[in-house]
């Protein structure tokens, strides 16, 4: 897709496409539950915590995956990836994360799902049109 530079930074156009669709995902959310606040508010910080330890156990999963290159070549941890097993490793997680919220808090189970349901298809969609739309007029 291409990048821009920000400063010193290499940004991706695809990086600012995930950041617009999560937006839009979050809006979604949060109209489809405007009834239920207090579970609006737990459920969106309980879903961006599992999300943020899904993508931090990707990044850093090298230190048990890659652990040669760790040792050798420290500062590289910044540079390299979890690959597969990492993706494997973060979504694990991260489920772990929402079912440990979902029984600690004992809400309804149908509000869980069907909110990840309305955040998932949303997030999923608003990429595909954004991604779309960029490559057509770009």
């Amino acid at each position: 897709m291409g990048a821009f530079m920000f400063g010193p930074l290499l940004i991706k156009y695809e990086w600012i496409l995930l950041l617009l669709a999560g937006f839009i995902s979050y809006l979604a959310v949060k109209l489809a539950f405007k009834n239920n606040q207090e579970f609006c508010r737990g459920f969106l910080n309980d879903s961006l915590n599992a999300v943020i330890i899904g993508l931090f156990s990707y990044k850093f999963s090298s230190i048990f995956f890659q652990t040669e290159n760790v040792i050798t070549n420290p500062i590289g941890i910044l540079y390299f990836s979890g690959g597969t097993k990492g993706i494997i490793l973060g979504v694990i997680l991260a489920i772990g994360y929402l079912g440990w919220r979902i029984k600690k808090y004992n809400d309804s189970l149908q509000n869980w799902l069907s909110g990840i349901v309305y955040g998932t298809v949303t997030f999923m969609l608003a990429f595909w049109l954004f991604r779309t739309l960029f490559i057509l007029l770009f």
